[in-house]
């Protein structure tokens, strides 16, 4: 017997669920990761899915990186 694959909305629903468990481990290997790859790639990851792909020069995507920053005041105004 042959499986029908499935709808594009019913991968999509199936694969909501999972969410919050995705985002809650790219939030722990960000904090608790031993490689500093795996850090900065997991929060790229979640600064993309909260505020969009930074725009490329000249591009139309979402707020650069130093934006990005700057509106989460991560930089030290002492520094």
């Amino acid at each position: 017997m042959s499986r029908h694959p499935k709808k594009s909305t019913e991968l999509k629903d199936e694969a909501a669920r999972f969410a919050s468990e995705a985002l809650e481990t790219l939030a722990k290997l960000m904090r608790e990761s031993g490689s500093d790859q795996v850090k900065v790639a997991a929060a790229r990851e979640l600064l993309d899915r909260a505020h969009g792909k930074p725009k490329a020069e000249g591009g139309t995507g979402g707020p650069s990186l130093a934006e990005l920053i700057e509106s989460a005041n991560l930089l030290d105004e002492d520094l």
